[in-house]
């Protein structure tokens, strides 16, 4: 056997062979700097974001209150001056509200008051006359009413809607054309117009 043909005997595998013991490198993650810095910035973001949604407070939800109405205010009892065909005449108090019936009352009307000549349902006002007429007699003719060339301020206050103002101008006005020539002349009152004109037409003569 010639030297080479030794040679290639000696070096055929056999498959007897041990395996060589070779230590394999663990693979390392290998990050740049770019990569390390924007996986630090998605954290935070995150994070960020996290925090805000667990802080924030629900809106509050609208709600409309239903309106309320506001309750009347508290009216001033009535007096009224009742005459005429009444046991009892003068000045009553009245509650708020009271009507004509509710001042008959309290007055006592004579068995020959007319009381179908009025309006028993009609509600007073205060500072109102009343007039209570006779079967068969007029209410101008069963009270002459307030003369406004001779009353008093205090007596004009008696009549429906005036009040010390009223009463006072009408003085003045009296007192500054020599007296009233007729009772229309009351428009000429500072502070008493038609409405109120009509409300004093019937209470007063010259």
């Amino acid at each position: 056997m010639s030297p080479l043909d030794r040679l290639k005997d000696l070096t055929r595998p056999t498959g007897q062979e041990d395996l060589l013991d070779v230590a394999y490198p663990t693979p390392r993650l290998h990050l740049s700097v770019r990569h390390a810095v924007l996986a630090a910035l998605s954290v935070v973001v995150v994070v960020g974001v996290l925090l805000v949604a667990q802080s924030r407070t629900p809106e509050p939800v609208a709600f409309e209150a239903p309106a309320v109405e506001a309750p009347p205010a508290d009216q001033e009892e009535l007096v009224v001056s009742v005459v005429g065909a009444v046991v009892e005449p003068g000045l009553l108090t009245l509650a708020p509200g009271a009507r004509v019936h509710d001042a008959l009352q309290q007055v006592s009307p004579l068995p020959d008051a007319d009381l179908t000549a009025l309006n028993l349902a009609q509600k007073l006002t205060d500072g109102q006359q009343l007039v209570v007429p006779v079967v068969g007699v007029t209410p101008a003719e069963a009270s002459s009413g307030i003369s406004l060339n001779s009353a008093t301020e205090s007596e004009l206050t008696a009549l429906p809607g005036v009040g010390p103002a009223t009463a006072a101008a009408i003085v003045a006005h009296r007192e500054s054309t020599g007296g009233f020539g007729s009772v229309e002349q009351l428009l000429d009152v500072r502070g008493i117009g038609p409405a109120k004109f009509e409300s004093l037409r019937d209470q007063v003569t010259l």
